[in-house]
């Protein structure tokens, strides 16, 4: 076999490992742009996460203090507590909801989004107690203030995000999400969220993966090249 189609295997090879690699989590993330709502103690929002041309609806339901949708005071401003190495770009300006009373709210997505991004504003002495675990991704100085956030543990299944001080950051959700429940811990006037992704959830995990399958593409391409480089030898002799 010449170098020349041993090097055009190895490409191959290269190939099909890269194109079987998960890519980075640097896309921009999709914010919600939430569109319309019933501000109250029963409360309900709606909005819109437009992925690749695709309208995936987000309802909420909940206690609502108030709820912007493009217009007012952006809270998100500064940006900073809300980047990190995985979230290039912070919530719009006006698009959250405001919350102020220790209750339950819920979350529901149309179509499963993958690994669900929550951004916090001014979580002040308060805390989130999440039916699914959690990544905290960033937090710091923001709008009002700054502060810190951590999560705990407390019983099997429940996972709660607690601030100290006026913190504002970003929580990551792991996996697939449909739906989110959480509960405010203390009344407070007020602290605020949204939620964004960077894509839909995959439908469907190959068996065998990608990777497993480009792993046995390059096996069984270098058994083709020790195989020809034998036979090559063996006409030489």
């Amino acid at each position: 076999m010449t170098n020349r189609t041993l090097w055009t295997y190895r490409g191959l090879v290269l190939a099909l490992m890269l194109a079987a690699t998960p890519a980075a989590r640097s896309a921009p993330v999709i914010w919600t742009d939430w569109r319309s709502g019933t501000e109250g103690t029963n409360g309900t929002a709606s909005g819109v996460l437009m992925i690749d041309g695709e309208a995936i609806d987000v309802t909420y339901t909940g206690e609502i203090q108030f709820l912007q949708t493009g217009t007012g005071t952006n809270y998100f401003e500064p940006s900073a507590p809300y980047l990190s190495a995985t979230v290039d770009n912070a919530p719009p300006a006006a698009e959250m909801i405001a919350l102020s009373q220790a209750s339950v709210k819920t979350l529901t997505f149309s179509k499963a989004v993958s690994n669900l991004l929550f951004a916090v504003v001014s979580l002040n002495g308060n805390g989130y107690r999440f039916d699914s675990d959690f990544e905290i991704l960033s937090y710091g100085r923001g709008y009002w203030g700054d502060g810190t956030l951590d999560k705990t543990n407390p019983s099997p299944g429940v996972y709660q995000l607690n601030g100290t001080g006026e913190p504002h950051g970003v929580i990551e959700f792991q996996g697939a999400v449909t739906t989110i429940t959480w509960t405010s811990l203390t009344n407070e006037n007020w602290n605020g969220f949204t939620v964004g992704v960077r894509g839909l959830a995959p439908s469907a995990v190959p068996e065998p993966s990608s990777l497993a399958l480009a792993c046995l593409g390059a096996a069984g391409l270098g058994g083709v090249v020790v195989r020809r480089r034998r036979e090559d030898r063996s006409a030489r002799s």
